[in-house]
């Protein structure tokens, strides 16, 4: 009988032991979840009161990335309302009133608590003028970029003999002469891979025939690329000015004809 009785109870222990080790998780997950409600809620009021009290009110405005553009042209362009609380502020609308100028490519905006508000540009950078009237610049990405109102003074080529059509150029987007697009696709080549020679180039023009002509800034040398296959005459440039470097330079020439393939004609000037 007492044995009985010691069973019953150890049993009774054992059940009581498995329900305390199955409850235990459920208040310790209990009380994880109400003390972050807590801070939560904390968080959420601390905001609120210190908003209602002007605790976030905008003081600073900081405008980084900006090399073409002053910060005063970044502050106009976005124009916003004289002492706004930075709760108020709507970032991604900053943001995509920036990238709609011009001569911005992409922009990023952050609060930083409790008073400032963080802007930080990537300007478009211009690859060469458009010598259209008026005059127009154009960037690697094709997008056009305006010069009227302007004081930006770039040491950039000049495109030539391009389709005036006004209607391929607007202002802020992309190029629609196919033309245009191409010689602009040379001229990053050229600025990526021959640096020195994209620094020498006054002119890049296109003639009837469609072909390439480049005319050099220091010494009018002039270039023939013809209409095909223009990297590969560029790459050919690049070596035979490697190959001579030393002994002359390219401004040694009156000309250098690239139109044949795998030969080079040029003549020198006397």
């Amino acid at each position: 009988m007492r044995k009985r009785q010691m069973m019953h109870l150890k049993r009774k222990h054992k059940s009581k032991k498995r329900m305390t080790e199955w409850v235990s998780p459920l208040v310790r997950t209990a009380s994880v979840v109400l003390s972050l409600g807590s801070v939560g809620t904390l968080v959420f009021f601390a905001f609120a009161w210190a908003n209602s009290l002007d605790h976030f009110d905008l003081e600073k405005i900081t405008v980084a990335g900006e090399s073409h553009l002053q910060r005063e042209d970044v502050l106009k362009w976005i124009d916003l309302p004289r002492f706004p609380s930075l709760m108020d502020i709507n970032l991604r609308a900053i943001q995509q009133k920036l990238e709609d100028h011009p001569f911005v490519k992409g922009a990023r905006i952050s609060r930083d608590f409790p008073s400032t508000l963080n802007i930080n540009v990537i300007e478009r950078s211009p690859i060469a003028y458009l010598n259209l009237s008026p005059f127009i610049m154009i960037d690697a990405d094709g997008v056009i970029l305006p010069t009227e109102n302007s004081s930006f003074d770039f040491d950039i080529p000049t495109l030539t003999g391009f389709n005036p059509a006004k209607e391929l150029y607007p202002t802020g987007e992309r190029c629609l002469s196919q033309k245009v697009m191409e010689a602009v696709e040379y001229l990053d080549l050229i600025r990526t891979n021959f640096t020195s020679l994209y620094s020498d180039i006054s002119e890049m023009k296109v003639d009837a025939g469609d072909e390439y002509a480049i005319i050099l800034a220091r010494r009018p040398t002039q270039i023939y690329l013809g209409a095909a296959e223009v990297p590969h005459q560029l790459n050919m440039l690049r070596r035979f000015a490697f190959t001579v470097s030393g002994i002359r330079s390219l401004h040694d020439y009156k000309y250098i004809d690239l139109r044949y393939r795998n030969q080079i004609i040029v003549r020198e000037r006397t």
